[in-house]
């Protein structure tokens, strides 16, 4: 199992209990989870385009994607990347994701990876 599916597992696993994290941060850290393995994954498409991205930023990346890779791919990880870095910032005045918001987001990264 790469890392990138390794982090996605990992991520159910806090969500459905089988790994013992405060149940009030679960779903947070989940996000956390499943931001990274979707950061893995638009590096890995970059490198896959013959680009060296390690310093950019990830809105940059994911122009890149967007513009040199695929299209519609490059929306999908636009969006679940700036819904996960909303999710994964606490504020006080705003609740934590839901487990089902994170677990739609681990869908359409674990399609993501899939799309490689």
């Amino acid at each position: 199992m790469n890392t990138t599916a390794a982090l996605l597992r990992y991520a159910e696993q806090v969500l459905d209990g089988t790994v013992a994290v405060e149940r009030a941060r679960a779903s947070r850290a989940a996000a956390f989870l499943v931001r990274q393995a979707l950061e893995e994954i638009v590096l890995e498409r970059c490198r896959g385009l013959g680009l060296n991205l390690e310093r950019a930023s990830m809105r940059s990346r994911l122009i890149i994607l967007r513009e040199l890779d695929d299209r519609e791919a490059g929306e999908k990880a636009a969006s679940a990347w700036n819904d996960l870095s909303h999710a994964c910032h606490h504020h006080a005045y705003e609740l934590a994701p839901t487990a089902s918001e994170v677990r739609h987001w681990c869908g359409v990264v674990a399609e993501l990876l899939g799309d490689r």
